[in-house]
């Protein structure tokens, strides 16, 4: 029989030195920063996601505020409209109560001149038919 090969057993003792010492020193410490990595990665996300949300709830309540002033100045806008389309009708109808007012002192007017045309017209018809009618007769009427 031969001796056990010393070499083999002295390769594995190598191997598994080495192995301890590369756990030890390089694979732990490595797992342990991308752990840390990963801890930091989803402390990040995790933070990001609240952050996101609270940006999105104050989004939506701007453009709630937002959407609640444009009702606002719509509303203020149609009162003003209508304000204003009140003070027009308003205008509108002083201006045509006032001419209709002019409209009937000229009528007024133009009756009592019509009026007192046609009294003079009559007047004079009647002096001339007493001047045609006398010239005609030789003689002056009586009035």
């Amino acid at each position: 029989m031969t001796p056990p090969n010393l070499s083999l057993i002295f390769v594995m003792v190598c191997f598994w030195a080495t192995l301890w010492l590369v756990q030890r020193f390089l694979i732990r410490p490595v797992g342990a920063v991308a752990d840390e990595r990963q801890r930091r990665l989803d402390d990040a996300q995790q933070e990001w996601a609240a952050k996101n949300e609270e940006h999105l709830v104050a989004v939506a309540r701007v453009e709630d505020e937002m959407r609640g002033a444009a009702k606002e100045a719509g509303g203020i806008r149609a009162e003003a409209r209508h304000k204003a389309m009140d003070e027009r009708q308003k205008a509108l109808a002083d201006a045509r109560a006032r001419a209709d007012e002019r409209l009937v002192d000229a009528l007024d007017g133009f009756e009592r001149e019509a009026e007192t045309a046609r009294a003079e017209l009559q007047r004079r018809a009647e002096d001339l038919a007493r001047l045609l009618a006398g010239r005609l007769l030789g003689r002056e009427l009586a009035s």
